[in-house]
């Protein structure tokens, strides 16, 4: 691990989810209880925006930027973004399943069974069933929902005590 001198970061401030239509995912981020903070859909940004994020210069999107409101102020944020210089779509949608690789977003949940029924009363199509209890890997339940664009949120819920999927006795492969 490389040692940091004088610095730290400390936390996973936002991350940017390119979309097509920023109010379509914003209603779709919102069944999942976040809420905008931070509205920039008609802010004009300077160039160095698309330099910084190795685009064109003078690159322009209209964001928003998303918060669960339960948590504190460190708690990750998600910028979504709507491209429009340039345009962007999710090439990886059009693919087979064999090459598609998603960008995934996972929430731990509580009340897995409970937040699985309440968003497909809303109208969400899991991708697979809501996943039952599993003791070999500690969780609770595991359900995935695909965004407008393709993108997958992920609920999980691990057994009380316990955050993250315990691997050690799954097999392994060699390199």
């Amino acid at each position: 691990m490389a040692e940091t001198k004088g610095w730290k970061a400390r936390s996973i401030f936002h991350f940017v989810l390119p979309c097509t239509n920023v109010e379509a995912s914003m209603a779709f981020y919102g069944l999942f209880g976040f809420e905008m903070i931070k509205d920039n859909r008609n802010v004009v940004w300077p160039d160095f925006v698309g330099e910084n994020f190795n685009m064109i210069s003078g690159a322009q999107g209209k964001a928003v930027q998303l918060i669960l409101p339960h948590d504190d102020e460190l708690q990750t944020r998600i910028d979504l973004i709507e491209w429009i210089k340039p345009r962007w779509s999710n090439h990886y949608r059009e693919l087979p399943a064999e090459a598609n690789i998603p960008r995934v977003m996972a929430l731990l949940t509580e009340n897995i069974a409970v937040a699985a029924a309440s968003l497909e009363a809303q109208g969400l199509t899991p991708t697979r069933p809501l996943r039952p209890p599993d003791d070999r890997i500690g969780v609770q339940g595991v359900v995935c929902y695909e965004d407008p664009d393709g993108h997958i949120v992920e609920l999980i819920e691990y057994f009380p005590g316990q955050l993250g999927s315990r691997t050690d006795e799954l097999e392994t492969r060699t390199r």
